[in-house]
């Protein structure tokens, strides 16, 4: 098995809440009635040399006067020293994003299916340090440098919550 074209084995119980996480997500993003596609996650939709060297988002939104932005959902816990990432999927997400030249938000919403959640914009982790965890390479970034979101609110407000500069 080549390590570049198959993905690491998910455990079945993580790999439902990571199902029902982008299901959310989408009835989130169905109720904006903004513009928005999902990114089949088949092998076979990435150019064969760059299989195992590039990540797909999950969606790609339509955001008006802004343009195409991409989100990647994650059911994540949350840690007491935040949230945390694999490096290499962080590295491989940060290729789309170089390659397509679009900004990138990690959507992390509550396993538990809570409407509270947050967002991380893939460059936000260009500074944290990576540290092995359970044999991974990972990153960890504080809580309280995410963007707090709530699928309860509308989403295009909260993107543009998550783009003020204040």
């Amino acid at each position: 098995m080549n390590k570049n074209t198959h993905p690491p084995r998910i455990r079945a119980a993580d790999a439902a809440k990571g199902h029902a996480a982008e299901h959310t997500f989408r009835r989130w993003l169905d109720a904006s009635v903004l513009p928005h596609l999902y990114v089949e996650q088949s092998p076979l939709t990435v150019p064969a040399p760059l299989r195992g060297q590039i990540k797909r988002p999950d969606y790609l939104v339509g955001i008006p006067g802004v343009g195409l932005v991409a989100f990647d959902v994650k059911a994540k816990t949350l840690y007491p020293e935040g949230l945390i990432f694999d490096l290499e999927e962080v590295r491989k997400m940060r290729v789309f994003a170089r390659l397509f030249h679009l900004t990138v938000y990690f959507a992390c919403l509550d396993p538990a299916g809570g409407s509270e959640g947050c967002w991380v914009r893939l460059n936000q982790l260009d500074s944290v340090p990576a540290v092995r965890r359970n044999g991974t390479m990972t990153l960890c970034i504080p809580l309280h440098e995410t963007i707090p979101v709530s699928l309860q609110e509308d989403f295009y407000c909260a993107f543009v919550r998550a783009v003020a500069l204040i």
